[in-house]
């Protein structure tokens, strides 16, 4: 084989190599991430059960939650700041509220008036089920500056009356931290 063969070979290489690297990161930055929290009562003995699905939209985090074994009604649904469900999931902390607004719907509201992390209520049936599914305009999951992966979401045992400075949703009946699916 000649010189000018081997160059040939190895310069066909590098570009093959070039376009699957560059379809690579095209695939990679397309996907969207993904995460879940598994929600489990915060009380011994709790029938509460519950998956929240996170994804990363064009318009922001899709939140996608069903629960079961709830009491009926409306019940305050939160990110909290802290990735952390111990005593009685009090160690989740605040609502995560990393530009310091009142508390609101950010839903309705947007980041810039309500806490980042105040998704309102859920609304529980006779049968203790209940379902939700809303997009928090800016925030992600991942990567940005309102991010919530690796944090807690909380459902409370009361209404979310949208008072300050928290809502006035009493206790903490379930929490479950955010993990990443995919990324």
């Amino acid at each position: 084989m000649t010189v000018k063969t081997q160059m040939s070979i190895g310069e066909t290489m590098i570009k093959k190599i070039a376009v699957l690297a560059a379809a690579f990161a095209f695939t990679s930055a397309a996907s969207a991430a993904t995460g879940m929290a598994k929600i489990k009562g915060t009380a011994d003995g709790s029938t509460i059960d519950g998956t929240v699905k996170f994804e990363d939209t064009p318009k922001g985090l899709k939140v996608t939650a069903e629960f079961t074994g709830l009491p009926p009604g409306d019940h305050g649904f939160h990110i909290h700041e802290n990735g952390l469900c111990d005593d009685a999931g009090k160690a989740a902390g605040s609502h995560y509220n990393p530009v310091k607004t009142p508390h609101g719907d950010v839903v309705k509201d947007g980041i810039h008036k309500a806490h980042a992390g105040d998704m309102g209520n859920i609304t529980a049936g006779a049968d203790g089920k209940a379902s939700l599914e809303v997009v928090i305009p800016k925030v992600k999951l991942g990567g940005g500056d309102y991010t919530v992966g690796g944090r807690a979401v909380i459902l409370h045992e009361k209404k979310d009356d949208f008072g300050q400075p928290v809502g006035n949703a009493g206790g903490r009946i379930g929490c479950g931290v955010i993990v990443f699916t995919a990324q």
